[in-house]
């Protein structure tokens, strides 16, 4: 029986073309129909937008006249698979002509129509790919970048391919590259591309940090930014005219060497892609900066050549067309077994290359070969021998060295002994059961996955770390099967949202075999093995680890706040809540505060925080009232952070309470499932009584962490003391015990306690004792 998935019946079609008319017309892809003598007999309005024909025209036409000459042969391919019986829906891609010249790659579904079991015609839809193609072409010219600045070792050359790339790629008009001056930390403008003589000595006349910016900076037509000096702004935006601009520090090592600047009088923004492309192309500018300036250094002082070649962990020599040795330093003579005087004058055949390899290779037009054909053999490793007789495996990176008229004269070698990897790849290559006893034998627990999560394989560690039996493991379970509970959820969310190509590590909970809840990090990562994508799991018991991170925060935070949770503060002031808030930054949070306070209002505190004013408006920093793009914002956040929401009053005032609540609902859902934490300050004199109970059964108090050592009613007494000190007033036993309602022997108790630890002290006069907390006593709280 034929399959209906791929075919349209004609006799039906009449039936249900109504149904799906007006879908076809508005598709975003061209849809067009071809009868048996390959005339077009209907085309949807988007083939029309596209082609640029007229809808009669493209009814007088036949799909070839479409495409161009190179694809013909293609399309009649098709047409004898049609021709000789092939029925089924037909992928391919191509190029279309529009009506003006231009081309348009498509990606092309072609499938048949069949009445009374015969070909009738052929329905097509056609898709614009032209996004993906020149997501592809940018792709391309990157790595082709790469390639090329490997080979450039001249500074201006490296330079101008960098920037000719950037402004191409971000389609805008101008641009330069600064660099740091080594010596007096100067930025010099050393590339650049279509920028004025007044904007270059505008540049040269500001101060350094003026032009510098901690991270990448990308400034659209309406966008404020703090990042650099308002002179510079102003400039670049009113004088220059720039819509666009773009400032990308580099670095090598942690050092900045300078930034790559881009920008458009046109365009109002790039793509997203090439803002990602040219960010991680800062990180390469890096690389080969530094690269061209140690080149540059070995060429310009023979000593510091000297020096380097004799202090380097690598075998340095040159030798000439016959092989004599011209020089080799100290520690590739030693690696060989020489000393320098030994190898100096003789023939590499003679010392440290044998004639013949342990593989059966001949050697000895090898130094020949290097000298005829010095770019194929820039790098190639070969077997060595020692003076000993042990031979050895050397990765040799080789480069030419010419005279003055350009002739070659030797080879400067740079050799890196991999014995060790090599007999390791030879050990893997030509044993899989040396390599599965590497995998069985590995101290941390390794779980291999397929692609939707379930045990393939283990090692013998993760059977000691899971506490499980390898049967129970291999016997359909999952990776969800061995977290917690209250976990499962969790990494079933992390793992189908953010889990792609990339690796993943994350922290959650496991359950042993023996049903011990205990803290773990997994590392995930991809393998592709003969076309079979697997996943990797290298599993780690962080027990030990997390309990020292625990301590740690008893010892640092004051508030009891865990994460994945919710908290509320009723104070009409937002101090308790910025409080708790400050505290975790403290600790490594990144800080998020939502907020009608101005940001001045919070910058009391010398901390760095992301703040979002709550309005109706639109704005670069604003955050809508509306629940639902707030809930969008809040899914985003990345973990490890705390997001202070000050300001739940007027959202409450801009929609009503329930939709506020029911928001802060779905909130406990996102911060669980971030390991987030949030809190809400609300003023509980602006709501009643049975809204603040509604909101505390959704949320946790901010409470006071109290000393294992410090019981509830030591530390009333120490907050009374602490209070009135604060008035000035020293309060006696007996205020004490009337305003605590203690009795007196408790009392007593207690002060001699905090008295023998020098938290306080008791001022006598007389019968009458009065109570003073020390420093000591107020670091307690």
């Amino acid at each position: 029986m034929k399959s209906a998935k791929n075919k349209i019946d004609t006799q039906n079609f009449d039936a249900i073309k109504d149904w799906y008319n007006f879908a076809v017309e508005n598709a975003i892809d061209i849809i067009f129909i071809q009868d048996s003598n390959g005339k077009i007999t209907y085309v949807n309005q988007t083939g029309i937008n596209e082609s640029g024909y007229s809808e009669e025209e493209l009814l007088n036409m036949n799909p070839t006249q479409l495409v161009p000459p190179e694809y013909y042969k293609l399309m009649e391919d098709l047409q004898i698979k049609r021709l000789s019986g092939n029925m089924e829906t037909l992928h391919y891609d191509m190029e279309y002509l529009k009506k003006d010249g231009k081309r348009l790659p498509v990606r092309v579904s072609s499938s048949p129509i069949i009445k009374d079991g015969k070909l009738e015609g052929v329905i097509h839809i056609v898709r614009n790919i032209s996004e993906i193609k020149k997501t592809e072409k940018i792709l391309s010219f990157y790595s082709e970048l790469i390639l090329k600045l490997c080979g450039i070792n001249k500074m201006e050359k490296a330079l101008e391919e960098i920037l000719n790339f950037a402004i191409k790629i971000g389609e805008v008009d101008c641009g330069g590259i600064y660099l740091i001056d080594e010596k007096t930390s100067n930025f010099k403008l050393v590339s650049f591309k279509n920028i004025s003589e007044e904007t270059k000595s505008f540049f040269q006349n500001i101060s350094p940090k003026s032009k510098y910016t901690s991270g990448p900076l990308f400034v659209r037509a309406n966008d404020l930014t703090n990042s650099i000096s308002k002179d510079m702004f102003e400039y670049l935006k009113e004088k220059e005219k720039l819509k666009f601009f773009s400032i990308i520090p580099f670095f090598h090592s942690g050092r900045p060497l300078g930034s790559l600047n881009i920008g458009s009088h046109d365009k109002e923004d790039i793509s997203d892609l090439s803002k990602r492309i040219l960010v991680s192309l800062s990180y390469e500018i890096g690389s080969v900066i530094s690269r061209i300036r140690a080149e540059e250094a070995l060429t310009e002082s023979e000593y510091k050549y000297r020096e380097l070649v004799e202090s380097a962990n690598s075998i340095i020599f040159v030798f000439d067309n016959n092989g004599k040795i011209i020089s080799i330093n100290k520690y590739g003579a030693s690696f060989f077994g020489y000393d320098k005087a030994e190898l100096i004058g003789k023939n590499v055949y003679d010392t440290i290359t044998p004639k013949i390899e342990s593989t059966g290779r001949n050697l000895m037009n090898l130094v020949d070969e290097i000298h005829t054909n010095p770019k194929q053999y820039s790098i190639h490793i070969n077997e060595n021998i020692k003076k000993n007789g042990e031979k050895v495996w050397v990765y040799w990176s080789n480069k030419p060295l010419y005279d003055k008229k350009g002739n070659l004269t030797s080879i400067l070698a740079i050799g890196n002994d991999i014995t060790e990897n090599m007999n390791l790849q030879e050990k893997i290559k030509y044993s899989e059961i040396k390599f599965k006893s590497l995998f069985q034998n590995a101290h941390e627990a390794i779980i291999i996955l397929n692609k939707d999560f379930l045990i393939q394989d283990i090692n013998k560690a993760t059977i000691t770390t899971l506490g499980y039996p390898k049967e129970k493991l291999l016997d359909n379970m999952n990776i969800f099967d061995l977290a917690s509970p209250l976990e499962t959820e969790r990494l079933k969310h992390i793992l189908f949202k953010d889990f792609k190509n990339e690796g993943l590590v994350i922290e959650t909970f496991f359950i042993s075999g023996t049903g011990i809840v205990f803290p773990v990090e997994i590392s995930f990562s991809i393998i592709e093995v003969k076309g079979e994508k697997s996943i990797i799991c290298m599993v780690r018991d962080i027990s030990e680890q997390k309990k020292k991170e625990e301590d740690l925060k008893k010892q640092l935070l004051k508030y009891d706040l865990d994460e994945g949770c919710i908290y509320l503060s009723k104070e009409p002031s937002d101090s308790l809540a910025f409080d708790a808030f400050t505290e975790l930054i403290g600790v490594g949070y990144k800080g998020i505060i939502i907020s009608r306070e101005e940001k001045s209002y919070f910058d009391f505190e010398d901390i760095n925080f992301e703040y979002y004013w709550l309005s109706k408006k639109i704005g670069p920093k604003n955050l809508s009232v509306d629940t639902t793009q707030l809930k969008e914002f809040f899914s985003a956040i990345k973990n490890k952070s705390v997001i202070l929401l000050d300001s739940i009053d007027y959202l409450i005032n801009n929609s009503s309470f329930i939709e506020v609540y029911n928001f802060i609902n779905e909130l406990r859902e996102i911060a669980f499932f971030s390991k987030n934490i949030i809190i809400i300050s609300a003023d509980k004199n602006t709501l009643d009584p049975k809204q603040i109970r509604l909101l505390e059964k959704e949320t946790k108090p901010i409470e006071l962490k109290i000393s294992e050592s410090i019981n509830k009613k030591l530390l009333e007494i120490i907050y009374y003391i602490l209070n009135q000190n604060k008035l000035g007033i020293n309060p006696s036993y007996s205020s004490i015990i009337k305003q605590l309602s203690m009795t007196r022997p408790t009392v007593r108790k207690y002060i001699r306690y905090l008295e023998s630890n020098r938290y306080v002290i008791v001022h006598k006069k007389g019968r009458n004792k009065k109570v003073e907390l020390t420093e000591k006593g107020k670091k307690l709280l």
